[in-house]
């Protein structure tokens, strides 16, 4: 399930950059698609992949196990109804059922940690902050039709609570944990850093989106506190994986092109630089998810394969990772200088990786 997500959510982010002028749909349909129908529930189906490893115990259940499911459902309720074929006070309808969702996901990680033998990883702090600014911003999205006149701050409110809330500290939390296995070397204080840090990411996330909805100048304050966030763990990586970072191949070029698109995004979201996707996608979804693939796909396809199977299949989907970080970052700096072709290098680098995972796929 996880890779035909994962091919899922590269598809969505292809259309959704690639797409929005040859189609004529409002932005939110396309916007819905990447972020509600392709990367909730893609992040759902993760977590419940990753939370038994941080907490050392069983898999979901086969209820939790469907979750996903129900993002999705939620998803192209929404695609529909920001399509036109339905009218917009169904949103709360799309929004109670990922909050179902999300709640869900919270008692189920909640409940793992209890039943840890001894203190589950840190990194579980994390999806259980970013489950909950997933909720946050799905309460905000039903209040909308609701109460009409707020409709500005509170859509503003749902965008940026769950960019910078819930893919930020989903993203920003794996990548302590993924940057080190990526790079085959062991960072001692990631788990010091996952457990000192999460109050400034969440802090951050939330006064970015107050700030950007109802108090613009208190952005920044929030941006501050992300941008203390990523220095730290730059700093950590500088120095314990640089000759990897820099490589031509393997997943830490895309994934450090990755945390460095979420920090220009986050710039261009204080400077008011586009719409807020219009770094977010190409200079940091696109090569966090590919990177991300890069690394994991092996393991989530075949996971009772041999160890150096998975080395192998990482090192075909990796191979020239290097020049595909370039073009994302470029993808990312181009609109910090005036430039509008941004979404050109992200798409040739994703259109290059969907090219090497789909003929690896194909072979094995």
């Amino acid at each position: 399930m996880l890779v035909a997500l994962l091919v899922a959510t590269l598809i969505a982010l292809f259309a959704g950059q690639a797409l929005p002028k040859a189609i004529n749909v409002a932005p939110a349909f396309w916007a819905h698609l990447v972020l509600a129908l392709g990367v909730m529930t893609l992040i759902t189906a993760a977590m419940q992949h990753f939370v038994p490893v941080l907490t050392r115990g069983r898999g979901p259940s086969r209820w939790t196990a469907r979750l996903p499911w129900l993002m999705t459902a939620s998803g192209a309720l929404a695609l529909v109804i920001f399509a036109g074929w339905l009218d917009f006070y169904w949103v709360p309808v799309a929004a109670l059922l990922a909050l179902f969702g999300a709640v869900a996901m919270i008692v189920w990680m909640l409940e793992r940690a209890r039943k840890t033998l001894g203190r589950p990883h840190p990194g579980l702090d994390w999806y259980v902050a970013a489950m909950a600014c997933l909720a946050l911003g799905l309460i905000a999205a039903m209040l909308i039709p609701l109460f009409p006149e707020w409709h500005a701050p509170l859509r503003v409110f749902h965008l940026h609570i769950n960019l910078y809330g819930f893919i930020g500290l989903t993203a920003v939390g794996t990548l302590q944990v993924l940057m080190p296995t990526a790079a085959n070397q062991f960072d001692p204080q990631a788990a010091s850093r996952l457990r000192g840090d999460l109050k400034w990411a969440v802090a951050g996330s939330l006064i970015l989106a107050i700030g950007q909805a109802w108090l613009p100048p208190l952005a920044w304050l929030g941006g501050a506190l992300w941008g203390w966030v990523l220095g730290h763990m730059a700093v950590a990586w500088w120095r314990l994986h640089r000759s990897h970072l820099l490589a031509l191949h393997g997943a830490a070029p895309v994934l450090l092109a990755a945390t460095l698109g979420f920090a220009f995004a986050m710039i261009g979201t204080l400077l008011e630089i586009g719409s807020p996707l219009t770094l977010f996608l190409p200079g940091f979804l696109m090569p966090l998810v590919t990177g991300a693939a890069g690394q994991l796909a092996p393991v989530w396809t075949e996971p009772t394969r041999p160890v150096a199977w998975h080395h192998e299949a990482r090192l075909r989907l990796t191979r020239w990772n290097g020049a595909r970080a370039l073009l994302f970052l470029s993808a990312a700096l181009l609109p910090l200088f005036g430039y509008k072709c941004s979404g050109m290098p992200a798409l040739t680098a994703l259109v290059w990786f969907g090219i090497v995972l789909a003929l690896w796929l194909s072979r094995e």
